[in-house]
């Protein structure tokens, strides 16, 4: 929050008026946005917004002005604290490295540090599953450097950059996202305000979710096929908080079945989660015997595994 009240003081006083109602905080100072529920708060926001939109006051299709500037300084702030491509941590090359143009990665971040990594290890990616040569990365959750909708300009302002589509569209969606990659480099971000082109689409936690992840509705169809066909299936760091109700209905819809239709022989679902709370999560697949829990922090030995199990098919 404190980029967003240094750079945009008006509208970070409109969101901390909301924070402060929403937690029943009436001091006047600020509060330690640290402490505070942050799912919580963007599910106040969400209230905020439908409450406009049923008085015909909402600010644009793709959100109010408070969620879209939220969005904004969380995903600048995200860009900046994400590594260069010169400064990669090890592990990230490693597990980039590993990757072939069969995989397909279910990422629930905003950040981009694996497209970073997979440019630095020479791979290509795709977001759409266009290209079969291509490692697919599903964004669940959206992404810093995507958009939805085009933006949309009155009189003679022009696109400072050059939106690629994700062409939902084709399928059965009505509103396009869009990507860039010029944003992977965090100097570009100053070039931007909030409410202009820049345009980050986040789905953000809280009850507003069940809205927003309409808008990629493609990424959560998709990966049935990918449950089904695929060899092994590996589950990194995920906490499944108690909340987030999306990602616990999409693998209790696919995980326990996932032997029922794939046919492929000596397949094996990894979790690799240090929560301690992991095995009771998972017990829906664990108790089965269809999963196995690495109850550790993901490190490079669990890569070394990966590359073993990939020889062995």
């Amino acid at each position: 929050m404190q980029k967003f009240s240094q750079e945009c003081p008006e509208l970070f006083q409109r969101v901390d008026m909301y924070a402060h109602e929403c937690f029943q905080d009436y001091d006047e100072g600020c509060l330690d946005y640290a402490k505070v529920d942050f799912s919580e708060l963007c599910t106040f926001l969400e209230y905020i917004e439908l409450r406009e939109y049923g008085g015909g006051e909402r600010w644009k299709e793709e959100g109010s002005r408070e969620k879209l500037a939220l969005r904004f300084y969380l995903s600048k702030t995200i860009a900046e604290k994400t590594p260069a491509i010169e400064n990669i941590p090890k592990i990230y090359l490693d597990f980039a490295s590993q990757l072939h143009e069969h995989d397909i990665v279910l990422s629930f971040n905003w950040d981009c540090l694996l497209e970073i990594a997979l440019l630095k290890v020479g791979k290509t990616y795709t977001y759409n599953w266009d290209d079969a040569q291509a490692i697919k990365i599903c964004k669940m959750h959206g992404s810093v450097n995507w958009r939805l909708n085009e933006p949309r300009y009155i009189g003679k302002q022009t696109n400072i950059i050059q939106w690629k589509s994700l062409r939902f569209t084709e399928g059965m969606m009505t509103n396009e996202l869009f990507h860039t990659s010029i944003i992977l480099d965090y100097k570009v971000w100053h070039q931007f305000s909030p409410l202009g082109e820049l345009e980050p689409f986040l789905v953000l936690p809280g009850y507003g979710k069940a809205f927003d992840v309409r808008s990629n509705a493609v990424l959560w169809y998709k990966p049935e096929f990918a449950f089904g066909f695929t060899h092994d299936v590996y589950i990194i760091g995920l906490s499944l908080a108690p909340d987030d109700f999306f990602i616990r209905s999409l693998f209790l819809s696919n995980l326990p079945y996932i032997d029922d239709f794939s046919g492929v022989e000596g397949r094996k679902i990894f979790i690799i989660n240090p929560d301690h709370n992991a095995k009771k999560n998972y017990e829906f697949i664990l108790s089965r015997g269809q999963a196995e829990l690495i109850n550790e922090k993901f490190t490079t030995e669990h890569i070394d595994l990966m590359k073993e199990r990939i020889k062995n098919v």
